[in-house]
């Protein structure tokens, strides 16, 4: 059996800050013989395992427009579709837009027309030009770009490749609560998910099996020195809870992954150490 980690994570937990105004942009760029992106309908990001990173912050206030550049290499720009899709802090993955050879545009449901795509092929750059700048905005973006053989397969096709099994798969280190803490009354969690790309991740809560949203809070994805992502995840619950027994796992999907990975906690199994 696994040893369980029953030392809290070093360091104190970093306490909420107020939403800021700033556009993050991550712009990872992929060549692919054939159209793999994601389902606009149904917002799931798919990819292959061939990118490289750019990453570039945008502070910008809002009512204030925005270009979010996403350079591309060694390519025929009017060959190319472009996907661009965007992470909020602790949320899922959503679909943006897609921008064709032929520069029609299907957006995601819910993408307004202030967000525009471009194509400058001289400089072998797209953009997303987002106007009207609201706090709503304030995510991280991703581009994809693809040689497509029939542009209709992206919109047909809701989960067309399979998990990229060359792609850095992500850790898990799951650390139970402070002592000191727990004498406070409250009890916090924490879930360190490192090594994986591409750097979008979903990472989500569950006590005895069962989905556990309240007390969830999941900092931004963060690049590091070896090209491969970082997350951090806490769940903050009262502690006479996590004194109960309960088991509470944190669990990870990634496009690297054929099914979840999952680490699991328990007070029981702290004790029994």
């Amino acid at each position: 059996m696994k040893p369980v980690l029953c030392s809290p994570a070093p360091g104190a937990v970093p306490s909420g800050s107020p939403k800021s105004q700033v556009l993050r942009l991550i712009t990872q760029v992929t060549i692919a013989p054939q159209l793999e992106g994601y389902d606009l309908n149904s917002n799931t990001p798919n990819g292959s395992s061939r990118s490289y990173v750019d990453m570039t912050d945008i502070s910008v206030s809002p009512g204030q427009t925005v270009a979010l550049e996403c350079a591309v290499a060694n390519v025929t720009p009017d060959k190319v579709n472009v996907n661009w899709i965007r992470q909020s802090p602790g949320q899922k993955p959503e679909g943006v837009l897609f921008f064709k050879t032929d520069l029609s545009i299907s957006r995601a449901p819910g993408i307004p027309e202030r967000y525009v795509p471009s194509r400058d092929a001289s400089n072998k750059k797209f953009l997303l030009t987002i106007g009207d700048v609201q706090e709503g905005d304030d995510s991280t973006y991703f581009c994809f770009a693809y040689y497509a053989r029939d542009a209709s397969h992206h919109l047909q096709c809701p989960l067309c490749v399979s998990a990229g099994s060359n792609l850095p798969r992500p850790r898990i280190q799951l650390f139970p609560p402070a002592q000191e803490e727990i004498a406070t009354g409250f009890a916090t969690l924490t879930c360190l998910v490192s090594g994986f790309f591409p750097g979008y991740i979903d990472v989500l809560w569950r006590r005895d099996s069962q989905p556990q949203a309240q007390g969830v809070r999941t900092g931004l994805v963060a690049l590091g020195e070896d090209k491969t992502y970082a997350v951090s995840s806490y769940l903050t619950v009262p502690a006479s809870e996590w004194g109960s027994g309960a088991g509470y796992s944190c669990v990870v999907n990634h496009e690297s992954l054929a099914s979840a990975l999952e680490e699991s906690v328990s007070a029981k199994d702290c004790k029994r150490q």
